[in-house]
């Protein structure tokens, strides 16, 4: 492997997350360079039996397959070249983060933490949207106009859409930039630094208001629960969630936009039974992004673009291969954040596992009422984190950490000494001990 400048590679990286927050354009673009930088410069062996590497190649193999059986095409590009590019990309990606970037769980520390500050972007953003100020207007008018021109959502809203062009993907920036939060609040050590780190996550909270999301919340709530539970604290995790359901039930007017509830539920209820009619038409092999809206306007008359339903999305569009390809990646991931929480041996370290977890099941959660990780930022965002949590698992768990040799070394020289003193017990109880013990008894009898 060509040999790179660590300022390069740590710029690259620092680039990348900065593209989650800026643009729904940008990621995909820095994916293709540090999937062109692997190409040059990484000369070692590609690995295809690692995790998550594994997966991402299923899914290359399992999109060329789909395509095949059931062709299509969106604007006369081939359908099935769009997954297998961004599998590949995330492919690369983690070959890159474990190869390349190698970064120890402090350096992955200070990346999120740069990270969750960069994210006051978006929350800031997502904020103005919702302010009719002109003095805003007037200063920030191009950039504003940018963001207007490029929205995603279906109907016209007043909903903000920060970054995204769509409510509810900034609303899934937002609330792993809220679980950062909590997590900043537990690491960082000056009173004023938790201050501003609880003021930050406020201000996040505001921000996923503005959005409108529902599932925002479920997600954050399910998020903040992974990461208490991560920590130990077992009865604080149980008393907290009592506490929020509590509050649920008993100030049911806090749930955004109640009164289009019932309305939104329906429609949704349209949209997963069609996809559930899409999957058992390919239950095996799916029909792949952008195809299944294609379908979808067939079958129900309007166009959506995903099943609104992650699992149900998976299933529909990479069948019940890609489904189960999925769920043992989130299973493994879980078990490999567990163990490498056990393993670590600073609290620092510890937090972290939960905080890169808690992210992903965050995203799961809001995915019960959308599809977030299927746009560039969020999915970069649940890859990402992914990809840290089994590359720290085997920097830690299957490596011989630094601050573990010197206990294993002590550990050694400690069995060396025990089977020195055995020995010498062994040899005195078969000599000159036994001898004494008959001196003494009046056993020994002096041979004439």
């Amino acid at each position: 492997m060509k040999v790179m400048n660590r300022t390069t590679i740590n710029g690259l990286m620092m680039g990348l997350f900065l593209s989650i927050v800026l643009s729904t354009y940008l990621p995909p673009v820095m994916l293709a360079v540090v999937g062109i930088l692997m190409v040059f410069v990484y000369r070692d062996r590609w690995t295809a039996n690692e995790w998550p590497e594994k997966t991402f190649l299923g899914f290359i193999i399992l999109s060329c397959i789909s395509w095949v059986y059931n062709p299509s095409w969106f604007y006369w590009v081939p359908i099935g070249i769009i997954p297998i590019v961004m599998f590949g990309l995330y492919y690369s990606l983690s070959l890159w983060v474990r190869h390349v970037v190698k970064w120890s769980w402090p350096e992955v520390q200070r990346a999120y933490l740069f990270f969750w500050l960069a994210g006051l972007y978006v929350a800031l953003i997502v904020i103005i949207q919702q302010i009719d100020w002109h003095v805003i207007n007037n200063s920030l008018g191009p950039l504003m106009d940018f963001y207007r021109e490029h929205r995603w959502e279906s109907e016209h809203s007043v909903r903000s859409v920060g970054t995204s062009g769509n409510s509810n993907l900034a609303a899934a920036l937002l609330i792993c930039f809220a679980l950062m939060s909590i997590y900043a609040m537990s690491v960082l050590k000056k009173p004023w630094q938790k201050v501003g780190a609880f003021a930050v996550f406020i201000l996040y909270c505001a921000a996923i208001w503005c959005t409108g999301s529902r599932g925002a919340w479920v997600g954050l709530v399910i998020g903040m629960i992974v990461q208490l539970w991560m920590t130990g604290h077992r009865k604080r995790t149980v008393s907290i969630t009592l506490a929020i359901l509590l509050f649920v039930y008993l100030c049911p007017q806090f749930i955004p936009r109640k009164e289009s509830l019932y309305a939104t539920i329906e429609v949704r209820l349209k949209v997963w039974s069609t996809a559930l009619e899409i999957f058992k038409e390919n239950w095996l092999f799916g029909v792949l992004p952008l195809h299944f809206g294609q379908l979808f306007a067939k079958m129900a008359g309007f166009y959506v673009w995903h099943a609104h339903n992650i699992f149900l999305g998976i299933a529909s569009e990479y069948g019940i291969i890609g489904l189960g390809l999925f769920l043992i990646l989130i299973f493994m991931t879980i078990r490999r954040a567990r163990r490498w929480r056990k393993q670590a041996n600073q609290k620092e370290e510890k937090r972290l596992a939960g905080m890169l977890l808690s992210l992903i099941i965050a995203l799961l959660g809001h995915g019960m009422y959308d599809y977030p990780i299927i746009a560039p930022q969020v999915g970069l965002m649940f890859m990402l984190s992914v990809i840290m949590i089994h590359t720290q698992y085997e920097r830690r768990c299957l490596c011989k950490p630094v601050w573990d040799e010197g206990s294993k070394a002590q550990v050694s020289e400690w069995a060396m000494l025990k089977k020195v003193i055995t020995a010498a017990v062994v040899w005195l109880k078969s000599g000159p001990l036994r001898v004494l013990i008959n001196l003494a008894s009046g056993g020994y009898r002096k041979r004439a």
